[in-house]
């Protein structure tokens, strides 16, 4: 017995692009709740007083409570948009965490490294499968 799928645009098996969209859901959805979890429990923008960080920092850290359920929305219903959010997003994550990393070692001489294990290679992992998804994502139509 054989199993036949559709073919993708790049002519191969749809599988393989399947399981890599199906680990970025995955990793979106673990982001989405974390942040919807935080905000449920501390409120917005929420600081603790007693080890405080700057306001700039917890407002985009704030910002992915909506980025993280839009891109997977934008995975949804238009792919080529949700590949282009996931990235951007999971660039901003970089540049805010290497932020923090230069922050808190100047201000209290602690190597923050804990968002490496997670955010850290899920970033690796999607610019190095965005191409396939891209390649393999349906053709946007025309408006009419």
């Amino acid at each position: 017995m054989t199993v036949e799928t559709s073919e993708t645009s790049s002519g191969g098996s749809p599988w393989p692009s399947r399981i890599i969209l199906t680990i970025w859901f995955v990793c979106f959805s673990v982001g989405s709740l974390v942040h919807i979890l935080i905000v449920a429990k501390y409120g917005l923008f929420a600081n603790d007083p007693a080890d405080p960080l700057p306001m700039p920092f917890v407002v985009v850290n704030e910002l992915f409570t909506v980025l993280n359920p839009l891109t997977i929305a934008l995975l949804i219903f238009k792919r080529r948009a949700g590949i282009l959010s996931a990235l951007g997003v999971v660039a901003l994550v970089y540049v805010l965490n290497l932020a923090l990393m230069v922050w808190f070692w100047t201000a209290k001489q602690h190597l923050h490294v804990a968002w490496l294990y997670l955010n850290g290679s899920m970033g690796v992992f999607m610019a190095l499968t965005a191409k396939r998804l891209w390649r393999d994502a349906p053709e946007a139509k025309a408006l009419p």
